[in-house]
C-alpha cells in the first residue's frame, strides 16, 4: 500500500479549468473586440466632422487599452484556460480599461454639456487650420456638423458604457471562480489517496539470511 499526496498546482489548476465560463467569457471578448472597432470608426468619424471638437483623439487612446483587454480575455478563452496566471493577467488589462473607459464617459458627457469646447491647446485652437470641417470640403452637401457630432458622441458614449460594464463583469466572473475554487480545494487538499500495489509487483528479497544451527544443549 502506498500513500499519494496530490499536487496542489495540479489540483488547482484542473478546479480552474473545470469551473472557468469559457463561452461566457469568448461572449464578452467578442464584445470587447467590437465595441473597440466601434469606438475608433465614432472616434474617426468626429475627426472628419471638425478636427477641433475631436477631443484630442481620446478615442484612439482609451482604444489601445480596448485592445489589448480583448486580445488578452480571447487568450483565457482559447489558449489557456487552466491558467489562472494568464486569467489574473487579464483581470489587470480590465481593470485599466474600465479606468480608460471612465476617461472617455468623462470626455463624451463633456461635450453633451457643451458641444463648443476644444480640447486641443490653446494655441490649436485658436488656429484656422483645426477649424477645417466636413463642408469645406464638400460641393453639393450642407451637413449639419453639430448635429452629426452629437450623434457619434452619443454612439460612442453608449460604446464605452457597454465596455466598462463587460470590463466589470469579467471582474466579478473572476472573483467567483476563484472563491469556487479555493472553496473546493479546501475540500479536496485534506484527503489522501491511497495506491494499492498488486501482490504480483511485490518482489521477494533475492537471498535469505542463512538459518544458524544450534547444537541441542546437554542437560546432564
Amino acid at each position: 500500500m502506498q500513500v499519494v499526496y496530490p499536487d496542489p498546482k495540479m489540483i488547482r489548476r484542473q478546479q480552474w479549468q473545470k469551473n472557468w465560463p469559457t463561452l461566457f467569457l469568448a461572449i464578452i471578448a467578442t464584445t470587447q473586440m467590437l465595441l473597440t472597432f466601434l469606438i475608433v470608426s465614432f472616434e474617426t468619424w468626429s475627426v472628419i466632422l471638425s478636427i477641433r471638437y475631436a477631443f484630442a483623439s481620446v478615442g484612439y487612446s482609451t482604444a489601445f487599452f480596448f485592445t489589448i483587454t480583448w486580445i488578452s480575455t480571447f487568450t483565457v478563452v482559447c489558449c489557456n484556460r487552466g491558467s489562472q496566471g494568464c486569467a489574473t493577467h487579464a483581470l489587470v488589462e480590465n481593470i485599466l480599461s474600465i479606468i480608460a473607459a471612465s476617461i472617455l464617459l468623462y470626455f463624451d458627457a463633456q461635450f453633451l454639456r457643451n458641444p463648443s469646447i476644444c480640447y486641443w491647446p490653446s494655441e490649436m485652437c485658436s488656429n484656422s487650420f483645426w477649424s477645417i470641417q466636413l463642408n469645406d470640403f464638400s460641393m453639393n452637401y450642407d451637413i449639419n456638423i453639430l448635429n452629426a457630432k452629437l450623434l457619434a458622441v452619443k454612439l460612442q458614449l453608449a460604446c464605452a458604457a457597454i465596455m466598462l460594464f463587460s470590463c466589470v463583469l469579467f471582474i466579478v466572473i473572476y472573483i467567483y471562480t476563484a472563491y469556487k475554487v479555493r472553496q473546493e480545494i479546501t475540500v479536496i487538499q485534506p484527503h489522501t489517496t491511497i495506491q494499492l500495489v498488486a501482490p504480483s509487483q511485490i518482489q521477494a528479497p533475492s537471498s535469505l539470511p542463512p538459518i544458524e544451527q544450534q547444537s541441542p544443549t546437554n542437560f546432564y
